[in-house]
């Protein structure tokens, strides 16, 4: 049982090749790291989960019983700075490319910033702190650019809803957000994902086994499933309040363009 354990988690949880530290922190806590209970002994089982020495090794140094998140994250805090980790751009000129960026500005803040005690447990809970936004705009491609310059900077923005605005862009003029709470409120439902589109929790090509919410917005089955079960009962980018897509059928073979939705629910106030 220990050992399909392991196994378990070393398939969910490698890094990739060419994946950086802190998307790949980021995806993990998304895959549910923060979930998986394991003492020194098993994580020292674990073997390269990151593919990095002095964190590999870091892993399993904490005695007792932890969450592998806790464990990632204090390993990586204890072998890296901020400086060493984090690789400043000079442009982003996707939204995959922006969002990507938004979140490794935001887990160095996590790792290194003032948000390690408050947003440790919830990485979606950051705020975009004045060097986020300033490190994120000036690396803004012209049409991103002019779209943020709308955009009033404050100590309330968060970077979830700076990501939600960039991966919902139209890049037409109307639909530029006055301020950054007005567009978390009034965003267009009617948006959906095409094909080409990545999953927004991993950060990897949808392929067929996918599904759309009814907000419109596209994750593979297994990570949307994963995040409403461990995480929130919500969209990961719009909020919306979401079903878990227990019982959707898979996208059939040769017919790439159907999608399959899952209807929204309401909280029970109880």
């Amino acid at each position: 049982e220990s050992q399909r354990k392991l196994q378990e988690i070393r398939r969910r949880f490698t890094r990739l090749p060419d994946e950086s530290l802190l998307l790949w922190l980021y995806k993990c806590w998304s895959a549910g790291a923060d979930v998986e209970l394991l003492d020194s002994y098993e994580a020292k089982q674990l073997g390269s989960l990151s593919q990095d020495v002095a964190v590999d090794r870091g892993i399993w140094r904490r005695m007792g019983t932890h969450s592998l998140w806790l464990r990632l994250m204090s390993s990586v805090r204890a072998a890296y700075t901020a400086d060493e980790l984090l690789v400043h751009r000079d442009r982003w000129n996707t939204r995959l490319e922006g969002v990507q960026y938004l979140t490794e500005l935001s887990m160095a803040d996590v790792l290194f910033g003032n948000a390690w005690k408050q947003c440790l447990n919830d990485p979606d809970g950051a705020y975009c702190t004045w060097h986020i936004w300033e490190a994120f705009r000036k690396s803004a491609p012209p049409i991103y650019a002019k779209a943020l310059s709308s955009i009033m900077w404050t100590r309330d923005l968060k970077v979830l809803s700076l990501k939600a605005y960039i991966w919902d862009y139209t890049l037409e003029p109307s639909s530029l957000l006055q301020d950054s709470f007005s567009y978390v409120e009034t965003q267009p439902k009617e948006h959906a994902a095409s094909g080409d589109d990545p999953c927004t929790i991993c950060h990897e090509e949808l392929g067929r086994n996918s599904c759309e919410l009814e907000c419109g917005h596209e994750f593979h089955r297994e990570c949307i499933r994963r995040w409403l079960q461990q995480h929130s009962s919500t969209c990961p980018i719009c909020r919306d309040y979401a079903a878990l897509p227990a019982d959707l059928p898979k996208r059939p073979a040769g017919n790439s363009s159907k999608r399959y939705k899952a209807k929204p629910w309401k909280r029970s106030v109880s």
